[in-house]
Order: C-alpha cells, then sequence, then structure tokens
C-alpha cells in the first residue's frame, strides 16, 4: 500500500497539460509503429493519415517537450545560484531513465525475441543511435542521455562565463543552427540514417525546449510578451501541421530543415497548451489523452511487444476470411490495450517506485524562496520561482488564460 500511494503522490504532482502533450506525443508514435491492414474504406485510410505519414515525428514533440521539461530544472537552479549541481542532476536522472529501460533490457534477454549481438553491447552503452539495435525504438533514448549530460556541462561553463539568460540564448540558438547545418550537409551527402539517428543531429530539438525554459524561467516579461500572441501562436501551428501534411514525404527535406522547424512547431504548441487549455482540461478526452501521457515513457518503452500479438491476430483474422475492418479494428484494439497496459503495470511496479527511492535518498534542492528545484515528475509551472533581481523581475510568467 505504501509503495502505491507513493506513485499516487507522484501522479498528483504532475502538470496536466504537459500530460496531454505527453500524451499526443504517444500515441503518435503508436500509431506510426502498430500494425493494420488495407481495409480500403476511405474513413479508415483518413483517420490512419496522420500516423502512417507523420507518426514518427511524435518524437520530435517528446524531445522538444523534455528540453523544456528537464532544461526547466537545471535553469532554475542556474537562476537561483548562479551554478548547478551537475552531479546530483545526473544521479537524478538515472532514477527515472534506468530502471524501466533496464527491465526492458534484462525482458528481451530472458525472452530471446533478438539475438543478444544485436542489441545488448549497443543498449548497454546507451550508443545504439550509432552502433543499431534490435529494439528499435530505444534509438531516441539514447539521444536524451546524451543531452542530460551535455546540458549540465553547458550550464557549468556558463556558469564560469557568468553568462546571463541573453547570452544563455545565444548560445544555444548558434548550437541549433550549427546542428541545421551540419544535419544539412549530411543528408546532401547521402547520410539519411545518420541524420535521423545521431545525436549530434537531432540534439537542436532539445535544445530549443531549453531556449524555452530559458525565456520561461529567467526572461518571464518576454515569456508574457509571446505567451499573449495567441494568433502567432496558432499561425505557427498551422504552419507546423501544414509541414507535416505535405512536406514529411520528402524525407530529405525534412530531415534538414524539417526537424528545425518541427521544433519551432511544437515549441508553439507547448505555449499553447500550457497557457490556453483551461476550458478543455476538465474534458474527458483531455484527460484521457493526459492520462496516457502519465504512463508515456513505460508506453514507449514496451509498446513493441504489442506488435507479434496483433501480427497473429491478423494473420488469424485473414485465414478465416474475417472482415477487413474487424481485423484492422481487433488488431488497433489489441495492440493498443497491450501497449498502455504493458506501459502502466511497468510505471507503477518500476518507475514510480524508484522515484520514490529517488527523492527518499537525493530530495530536490529548495531554492532559496523555499521552492523545490527539482519534483518526483518534472513540473515546471506551478512553483513560483526567485530570480536574481538584476537578470529579471520576481513575478512567474502569466497570461490570460494560462492554466497553472
Amino acid at each position: 500500500m505504501k509503495l502505491f500511494a507513493g506513485a499516487n503522490t507522484i501522479v498528483r504532482s504532475r502538470t496536466i497539460e504537459l500530460d496531454f502533450v505527453r500524451g499526443i506525443a504517444i500515441i503518435a508514435v503508436m500509431g506510426y509503429h502498430f500494425h493494420n491492414v488495407d481495409t480500403g474504406l476511405w474513413l479508415v485510410l483518413a483517420l490512419q493519415y496522420p500516423f502512417t505519414h507523420f507518426g514518427r515525428e511524435g518524437v520530435n514533440l517528446f524531445f522538444t517537450l523534455s528540453g523544456f521539461l528537464v532544461g526547466g530544472l537545471l535553469l532554475r537552479e542556474y537562476a537561483d545560484a548562479g551554478t548547478v549541481d551537475a552531479r546530483r542532476f545526473i544521479v537524478r536522472r538515472i532514477f527515472k531513465i534506468w530502471p524501466a529501460y533496464y527491465a526492458l533490457i534484462a525482458f528481451h534477454i530472458v525472452a530471446g525475441r533478438h539475438p543478444a549481438d544485436t542489441f545488448l553491447v549497443q543498449n548497454l552503452t546507451h550508443l545504439q543511435n550509432y552502433l543499431g539495435t534490435s529494439i528499435k525504438q530505444t534509438w531516441s533514448l539514447a539521444v536524451e542521455e546524451h543531452f542530460y549530460l551535455l546540458l549540465p556541462a553547458l550550464l557549468l561553463l556558463f556558469a564560469r562565463l557568468r553568462l546571463r539568460a541573453n547570452g544563455i540564448l545565444a548560445v544555444l540558438g548558434l548550437l541549433c543552427v550549427v546542428v541545421l547545418v551540419a544535419r544539412s550537409v549530411t543528408v546532401a551527402a547521402g547520410g539519411i540514417d545518420a541524420a535521423f539517428f545521431q545525436t549530434q543531429y537531432r540534439i537542436d530539438s532539445l535544445l530549443a525546449g531549453v531556449m524555452l525554459a530559458c525565456v520561461y524561467w529567467m526572461k518571464p516579461d518576454l515569456y508574457r510578451r509571446v505567451a499573449s500572441q495567441k494568433r502567432w501562436l496558432l499561425a505557427i501551428i498551422v504552419m507546423l501541421l501544414g509541414w507535416l501534411v505535405v512536406a514529411t514525404r520528402y524525407i530529405a527535406l525534412d530531415e534538414s530543415i524539417g526537424y528545425t522547424i518541427q521544433a519551432i512547431g511544437y515549441v508553439a504548441v507547448i505555449v499553447l497548451v500550457l497557457e490556453y487549455s483551461r476550458a478543455f482540461v476538465r474534458h474527458w478526452a483531455f484527460r484521457a489523452v493526459a492520462w496516457v501521457g502519465v504512463y508515456s515513457y513505460g508506453i514507449y518503452l514496451w509498446h513493441s511487444i504489442a506488435l507479434a500479438p496483433a501480427d497473429i491476430l491478423i494473420a488469424k483474422g485473414e485465414a478465416l476470411a474475417w472482415p477487413k475492418l474487424v481485423i484492422w479494428a481487433g488488431a488497433l484494439v489489441v495492440q493498443t490495450a497491450i501497449a498502455i497496459t504493458a506501459g502502466y503495470v511497468t510505471t507503477r511496479v518500476l518507475e514510480f517506485p524508484f522515484l520514490h527511492i529517488r527523492n527518499a535518498l537525493f530530495p530536490a534542492r529548495l531554492s532559496a524562496s523555499g521552492d523545490t528545484t527539482s519534483a518526483p515528475a518534472p513540473v515546471v509551472v506551478a512553483v513560483t520561482q526567485t530570480m536574481p533581481a538584476a537578470e529579471v523581475d520576481r513575478t512567474p510568467p502569466a497570461v490570460s488564460g494560462q492554466s497553472l
């Protein structure tokens, strides 16, 4: 009972708006990876279109949101103390990421679903996005692991240089330009796979989220001005949707400038959801998507185990001459149920208990104002932060329509 009481405390500490964004991202990824059959029905094709054509771009949304959340944790500490405790940050990240991740690796070793030489060394060393892995969905976790090492190192360098918000934004923006140019050159040279998988070509999506966190926590007046421009935010999101519909089919174009366009669009999505979703947060659909978002990490890790049962169902249905629509619906239900159940169970049994242990052994530090600089799950919108007076005023960001 204590175990689940601690887990429930973790769930209650989260921000539903950001869990909604997580839910959108994981639903997109599942829809892209799930197996289906061709029903020949236009309505089914229309329902599948966003998932089959650009569902994989949900990973970019995860990246940008992760940059915002993790960047927020560190930048709040940086703004308050002028430096960051990199060791403590990395230890807390380990407690968050590794238990469920290594449980997945252990499962594949025991189950023997893939030859060990196709994933073991690659995944144990977190180099699967360079060396390849048969547990395909884990490539993006390597990118994030590398990011968790790079970001505190950058902030320690910024602290040594005594950079303030404008300097941090300038450096991060320059890094994003460098990544864009390097990725474009690589794509032009035919390195499509490298541009998709390798950290140095994907880190700008995370850095875009960090830049948003920097504005949010260190330049709240600027954040208010940006967040108040609802029409511009909507226009950027329309641009993003247009790009996803029209341009993602052109792989070289999408993997060069496309990831930058997506990062900008996803920043607008995060701001819009944070500031203008109050009218929707009590709707059952919003809350259902947010609930899925709570368990998104576990679902992302384990959703691939749903594919084989779906293949069996599809083969059985086709052998028995079931209607194509029935097979399609059955495969979708089976995969969704297995993926979400696996994510829910592993999150409750592994992730939340280890977060509870982490918070007991390495509790979040208190800022000078008494606010935590970390939380059981990243929550960056519900805490008042004290900033250096010379840098910003002491009022937290807020605009009309904000749901905190």
